[in-house]
């Protein structure tokens, strides 16, 4: 399945900004399938108005959102890749700032339709979760939204989403296995101290960290996926890996592939991730 963790991050108190980490393992009945699966992403949600020429061709609101997901890997990145394309073709007659929770519910709109169809056919294996984190500039706060299955008023296994905001140090959001223990884990260390190479404001991300490092954990594994949101948007991050454990070379790593030539230049131009160690 997978570990992802969500959380406030306060490092920067003009810009408070939603940290998330994942791993990158797809497993099936405990064994591996892959362990390069992206499984966070940047979500855009681009609105046009008409111009002079009476086309749609004037961008009145562009932003991105953070997007992850656990569990079933065909309904979470097909629901992501099917999404992109909707969210970033919105149309209005004057410029418009689309509220987060509008977005949050046409997404849940969309993921409760595929739901209802994959479950019949994948039935105990339709199981996801996903997350749409960011700053509404409505709203001008951080929001987790969280969608799971979950029962109706009739019995029916259908998907809901909770709005976490008002955030504050210790919030945070988790999806993924074993999660009685991994919340235990996680809230235990944020409810401690700093420690040298470990402050409380990043501990999620070395938790699921040591988690992917454990080879006790069959479905959670690969490789860490880090990425930040705030109010200028989501931006995925490299890892920055030392060649040589204790000396100075290191290398940008992405999904376990170091960002050199092949996959760094695209004709002049060059991936930027910025990268963290």
């Amino acid at each position: 399945m997978t570990a992802i963790a969500i959380w406030f991050n306060n490092e920067n108190t003009e810009n408070p900004s939603l940290w998330v980490a994942s791993d990158s393992r797809v497993s099936q009945k405990n064994s591996t399938l892959i362990d390069d699966a992206a499984k966070v992403f940047a979500l855009p949600v681009v609105c046009r108005f008409p111009g002079e020429d009476g086309f749609f061709s004037q961008i009145g609101y562009f932003h991105t959102y953070g997007y992850c997901f656990a569990g079933s890997t065909l309904l979470g990145q097909n629901t992501f890749l099917a999404l992109m394309p909707l969210l970033s073709n919105l149309v209005t007659a004057q410029p418009y700032t689309s509220q987060m929770a509008d977005v949050a519910h046409f997404i849940w709109e969309y993921l409760s339709r595929v739901f209802d169809y994959y479950k019949v056919i994948a039935c105990e294996n339709s199981a996801v979760e996903v997350a749409l984190f960011g700053w509404c500039h409505v709203t001008q706060k951080q929001h987790i939204f969280h969608y799971y299955p979950g029962k109706d008023d009739k019995g029916f296994c259908v998907i809901k989403y909770t709005n976490h905001t008002d955030l504050n140090e210790k919030s945070f959001v988790y999806l993924g296995d074993d999660r009685n223990n991994m919340t235990q884990k996680i809230q235990k260390a944020l409810d401690g101290d700093s420690e040298p190479g470990r402050p409380l404001s990043r501990i999620p991300r070395y938790i699921i960290e040591e988690h992917i490092q454990n080879s006790e954990y069959k479905t959670i594994g690969g490789h860490l996926q880090l990425g930040i949101a705030d109010q200028f948007g989501f931006r995925p991050f490299s890892i920055c890996r030392p060649k040589v454990l204790g000396k100075p070379e290191a290398y940008l790593s992405y999904l376990g592939y170091e960002l050199h030539q092949d996959i760094n230049n695209v004709g002049r131009a060059i991936v930027n991730l910025p990268g963290m160690v």
